[in-house]
């Protein structure tokens, strides 16, 4: 910029000192008072030169004056102290506001205001070089004006940086999280650049300028991942997700699309572990089908879908069970093994009490296990019927028996052994008992036979005890089981054991 206030700082170094003119008029008197008047005239002459002339060469634009620089010695003209110290101010305030023009111009550079404020930048600067003129040309008090509005533009201009910055960086995130285009990343890129450029210190412009040069990477995971998800390939769209958030954490689209992704995979787990749960449980598979719902209720631990599939697997396992021990009581039943038909039914009964099939069921089971039990103790035991009692029990028993409509096979075995056995019982058979003459012999509740050597009796089949006592000799007591199926043999009867 030619003739800046620093040329002009320079060259006043050289201008010529204005005389004291109060000195010059006190010379003294003895000089001749003509020539003191010529000497003055001529002086005055000079000097009017020196400000018309000269002058106005030596006043130049002071962009990079110092301060160092703004001691010199004015101009000797024809004006009053007053008049040239006023000019000197005025010379020092333009001075001290184009210096602080230059520290915010040069800031505002450093910030990159050619691509945020270009427009009002160079305005500011048109009016410097407007200021100068008017400095060049004497008028220093509009020149300060002028530098002034200059100066509030340039503030004005530093005011909106941060601002600028904000919005900088703000228009770059937007254009990360919504891309979905090159004009999108190149938007990001150019306002993260910017931002860069106003701050290139600030953490936050760093970060977008880096997520923004991986911003067409980016886009093309997050489209591949909603490709995968359109045709339900869920695990290539979680892989494309995961490169995606591990290119930028930060996105908060692609951490959402990675979200979303395992979710829809965990509800896809859930729903084919609740699948082979209920294909198993139609199968009858209760161990495959508890396993299959205990994977989904790990999943979602509270879902209610997998209480109530829990429950149907033990409803539907248990009624299986009761199904089979009800199909098996009567397979038992036809098979005529009422006891242990019986059975069952108790079984189940104890275990739900509910059951009504098994209720009514159980009911003519009991009769005929009881009644084949009472004959099946008889059969086992025939010779009980001797006595009068079991002989009554024996004839009701076989009478309840013949009662029976539709027997089969065991009953009507039972009903033959158990008439067999009860006319057996009333058959008297002959039983030899022998002794030495010396005991005395007696037959419980049937006859007291006395001192014998042998002799015979007629007894029912039956147990009877034979007794014998013999003074000075321990008494004896003989067992025996009358029978008519097989002969018997004789009963021997002697106290032998001496006391």
């Amino acid at each position: 910029m030619a003739g800046t206030y620093a040329e002009d700082l320079h060259k006043g170094t050289r201008r010529p000192l204005r005389p004291n003119i109060q000195q010059m008029t006190n010379e003294p008197k003895s000089n001749n008072q003509n020539k003191a008047q010529k000497l003055v005239i001529a002086t005055l002459l000079i000097l009017v030169a020196a400000v018309v002339i000269v002058l106005p060469n030596y006043v130049s634009e002071p962009w990079v004056a110092d301060d160092s620089q703004t001691n010199f010695n004015p101009p000797v003209a024809a004006v009053s102290p007053s008049t040239a110290a006023e000019k000197t101010k005025y010379r020092q305030d333009a001075q001290s506001i184009l210096a602080e023009i230059i520290n915010i111009r040069d800031g505002l550079q450093n910030q990159a205001v050619e691509r945020w404020g270009d427009l009002e930048f160079r305005l500011a600067l048109q009016g410097v070089d407007e200021g100068d003129e008017q400095y060049r040309y004497g008028d220093y008090q509009k020149a300060i004006e002028t530098y002034q509005l200059s100066l509030d533009q340039m503030k004005d201009l530093g005011s909106v940086v941060q601002q600028k910055l904000l919005e900088a960086k703000k228009i770059s995130l937007i254009a990360i999280e919504s891309a979905a285009g090159d004009s999108d990343s190149e938007l990001a890129i150019n306002m993260a650049d910017l931002a860069m450029a106003i701050a290139p210190n600030d953490e936050e412009a760093q970060i977008l300028a880096d997520r923004a040069s991986n911003l067409d990477q980016l886009m093309t995971l997050l489209s591949q991942g909603r490709n995968s998800r359109e045709q339900n390939n869920l695990a290539s769209a979680k892989a494309a997700y995961e490169e995606a958030v591990a290119l930028d954490p930060q996105h908060l689209a692609a951490g959402a699309a990675l979200l979303a992704t395992k979710q829809s995979i965990t509800e896809q787990n859930f729903r084919n572990h609740m699948s082979d749960g209920f294909v198993a449980l139609n199968n009858f598979d209760f161990e495959q089908a508890l396993t299959a719902f205990k994977y989904a209720g790990v999943i979602h631990p509270n879902h209610p879908s997998v209480q109530q599939a829990l429950t149907q697997v033990a409803t539907e396992q248990s009624q299986l069970k009761v199904d089979q021990q009800m199909i098996q009581a009567r397979k038992l039943a036809q098979q005529e093994k009422w006891q242990q038909a019986l059975a069952v039914y108790q079984q189940l009964l104890l275990t739900d009490n509910s059951l009504t099939d098994a209720k009514v069921r159980m009911i003519p089971v009991s009769i005929r296990a009881a009644l084949d039990g009472q004959i099946t103790a008889l059969l086992d035991d025939p010779h009980s019927l001797a006595a009068s009692r079991i002989f009554s029990k024996g004839k009701s028993l076989l009478a309840d028996a013949k009662g029976i409509i539709n027997p089969g096979p065991r009953l009507r075995r039972q009903i033959l052994q158990l008439d067999k056995a009860l006319q057996s019982s009333q058959v008297p058979v002959s039983v030899v008992i022998q002794s030495d003459n010396l005991t005395q012999i007696a037959v419980y509740k049937v006859a007291e036979l006395g001192i014998l050597q042998q002799t015979s009796i007629l007894l029912k089949p039956g147990t009877y005890i034979a007794a014998g006592q013999r003074s000075g000799y321990r008494d004896i007591r003989v067992e025996f089981e009358v029978s008519a199926q097989s002969p018997m043999e004789s009963i021997v009867v002697i106290c032998s054991e001496k006391i």
